[in-house]
């Protein structure tokens, strides 16, 4: 018989419970709003001024980064930002072109061990189809890592929930992004 590794024991335990809390889910069939237009009080389109204004003591300026793919820059950002009970960096994302607000990444602000992280990706994800209804997108691997991701689609904004483990490390972004006009 083969002896199964803590590893494999504990990524076993990650996907079965993703897999019943989607089946749990899935009998409640939550509400979905029409649309999203952002994120709390920040809305697609605000200049930086705005964005600067709503947020008030809460934002941080930054030196720029830019991501020239996307076509977007950030010198925004914002600490310690609770969701779902754990502690989130945000960083504000402007169109390069227009100036105007186009995404919005949240990334945990602590250091984890174990699978911390995943532990916080279902709490967000039970919170997300609470309020924003089911995932258009669930997918779940476990080849050669620890994956999943769930995704949000609404006419003005696309939500996506990721997380990834691979040996010791783990990643979880939380992303708010405006979708292109016109895209479905």
């Amino acid at each position: 018989m083969t002896e199964v590794s803590p590893a494999m024991r504990v990524s076993i335990l990650f996907i079965t419970a993703l897999l019943f809390y989607a089946i749990a889910a899935s009998s409640g069939a939550n509400t979905k709003p029409n649309d999203v237009y952002g994120w709390e009080n920040l809305k697609w389109g605000m200049p930086a001024s705005e964005v600067e204004s709503v947020l008030g003591k809460g934002v941080e300026k930054r030196q720029a980064k830019h991501d020239r793919t996307d076509g977007v820059y950030t010198d925004l950002e914002m600490l310690d930002i609770n969701i779902g009970g754990s502690k989130f960096r945000a960083s504000i994302w402007m169109d390069a072109d227009t100036k105007e607000l186009s995404k919005i990444v949240f990334v945990p602000q602590t250091k984890t061990e174990g699978y911390n992280l995943a532990e916080t990706f279902i709490k967000l994800e039970e919170g997300l189809a609470d309020k924003y209804g089911d995932p258009d997108v669930e997918k779940t691997s476990n080849d050669p890592g620890t994956s999943a991701e769930r995704v949000w689609n609404f006419p003005s904004t696309e939500i996506e929930l990721s997380y990834l483990k691979i040996e010791d490390s783990e990643l979880l972004l939380l992303i708010f992004s405006e979708r292109e006009k016109g895209s479905k």
